[in-house]
């Protein structure tokens, strides 16, 4: 072998390694990142809590005083929900409007998020600002006829919001899950090819964000981000797993574009004040999916992000990844160990290694504390009578000295129908006993009859009007149906037991 043959031969040898490393590299380049992101400062006050001041009034009837029976329809309609999705608790307050036709209520909000005013929008709601309500009856359309505004980050969010949602969030299913899953992949593919396109996009600045301020700009680039993560999760959580043979292997290859993309996707701070409870929700079901199995299972919280670290490859201190481990530990000591105080702290204190971010710390034993005054120490807060209270008293008054079974339902619930089609046997079952089944609706009996009869739903059947219903969701702090409560017989709300044990007492 000749000497010019030799150093060929070394020269494609050494230069081979660095070809395949500019292969590599460029493969790794051609995944966008986030420039100018975050472009405001990301200091420890912005995630704080804090009360945010929500009022509003009527077009046209301000100051004057409105007849009782024109306020009967307008109170009770509107609610705000303020849903903490790093710890898995909600609360809903009914909107009241005096008779100058104005409100006012403080909101206490644990961080900046999203605000669900039902049933009209959604609003954003950090702690200092004020946001305000016009309604317009003139209007033709409720769309037109509700408008906010606001003070500081609150009124420059929501005043894009739907704009914003309208321009980059409508991404449509079109019941792809329906069509196999080589379809929902080829599917997934396209929507990360459009994610890519977006990162771009934004990096080339949005018009709608011209003029707004770097941190109202962070939370909507965010929003958006978020809502696409949030709809790729949807292709993958809505199909039957039974259609998948390899869910593991399938699971693993579906979200494999997560990694290249976590630091704005998934490791990103700005989701726990940008993101919502729908997003972390679908997260933690899909992508974060051994956390539905950690249980179980018996593996540790370590054990869980050490296999999403293996394999998706995600850091092991991924932000999304310790909201969603949060979340599903306050979900089982609220939920399951209500009564087992060992185990919740044994729960706590396992999650508690994985949690690194100090505003998720803050979270986490502020959530244990509620759960040890709750549960441990039963300390039981006087709160005011409410009219959701009278309301509700007035129900139940004929029905005294019986446990109570209470479903809220409606007509267009399918889970409603389906639970009160399973629960026949029980009704019948128990029909000579000192139990009672309250069925309470705010659909008409003419409208509720189609289904009732025909399929023999027997119970007591109560219809209220959308505005009590609106005061009973705010007493029972319930958003989503079908929702069940039980009572013994001295009327006392029970939430660790069954009907067959309340009747054995």
């Amino acid at each position: 072998m000749n000497k010019k043959t030799i150093l060929t031969i070394l020269l494609a040898v050494l230069l081979f390694p660095l070809g395949a490393e500019a292969k590599k590299k460029a493969k790794e380049e051609a995944v966008p990142q986030l420039t100018n992101y975050p472009s405001a400062t990301l200091d420890e006050q912005l995630f704080q809590g804090g009360d945010v001041v929500l009022k509003g009034h009527i077009a046209g009837l301000s100051g004057n005083d409105i007849p009782e029976e024109e306020l009967a329809k307008i109170n009770g309609r509107l609610s705000v929900i303020m849903h903490d999705y790093v710890t898995n608790r909600k609360e809903r307050s009914v909107i009241e409007f005096g008779s100058d036709g104005t409100f006012s209520l403080n909101i206490h909000v644990p961080h900046p998020m999203f605000l669900f005013i039902h049933p009209t929008s959604m609003v954003y709601a950090c702690p200092g600002d004020t946001l305000e309500l016009t309604i317009d009856p003139t209007k033709p359309t409720k769309e037109e006829g509700v408008t906010w505004t606001g003070t500081g980050v609150s009124g420059e969010v929501t005043r894009l919001y739907e704009k914003i949602h309208k321009a980059y969030c409508d991404i449509p299913l079109n019941y792809i899950y329906k069509k196999g899953p080589d379809s929902v992949m080829i599917w997934k593919d396209k929507q990360v090819e459009q994610l890519d396109d977006l990162v771009r996009r934004m990096n080339a600045g949005l018009p709608e964000l011209a003029e707004c301020s770097p941190l109202a700009s962070d939370i909507l680039r965010t929003h958006i981000l978020a809502q696409h993560l949030y709809s790729i999760c949807c292709g993958f959580e809505y199909q039957e797993e039974d259609s998948i043979p390899d869910i593991d292997s399938y699971w693993q290859r579906y979200f494999s574009f997560a990694a290249p993309r976590e630091k704005y996707l998934l490791d990103n701070p700005l989701l726990m004040i940008a993101g919502d409870f729908f997003f972390f929700n679908r997260v933690e079901f899909s992508l974060m999916r051994p956390l539905r199995f950690s249980h179980w299972e018996g593996n540790t919280c370590q054990t869980t992000m050490n296999k999403l670290r293996d394999k998706l490859h995600l850091s092991p201190t991924d932000f999304t990844a310790q909201v969603c481990q949060l979340r599903f530990s306050c979900y089982e000591i609220f939920n399951w160990y209500k009564k087992d105080n060992d185990k919740a702290a044994n729960i706590m204190a396992a999650t508690l290694p994985v949690i690194t971010h100090p505003e998720l710390c803050r979270h986490a034993v502020r959530a244990y504390r509620d759960y040890v005054k709750k549960y441990e120490i039963k300390v039981e807060e006087q709160k005011p009578l409410t009219k959701g209270d009278s309301i509700f008293q007035r129900i139940i008054e004929p029905y005294k000295g019986n446990v109570l079974y209470v479903d809220f339902w409606a007509m267009s619930c399918g889970p409603c129908r389906a639970k009160m089609l399973r629960m026949r046997d029980e009704v019948e079952a128990n029909k000579d006993k000192p139990v009672k089944y309250i069925y309470i609706t705010d659909d008409t009996p003419e409208k509720c009859r189609s289904f009732l009869e025909p399929n023999n739903i027997k119970g007591e059947h109560i219809y209220v009007t959308r505005q009590e219903w609106g005061y009973l969701s705010e007493k029972f702090n319930f958003s989503g149906i079908p929702f069940i409560v039980l009572f013994d017989k001295q009327g006392k709300q029970r939430d660790d037991t069954d009907v067959e044990h309340l009747l054995n007492e």
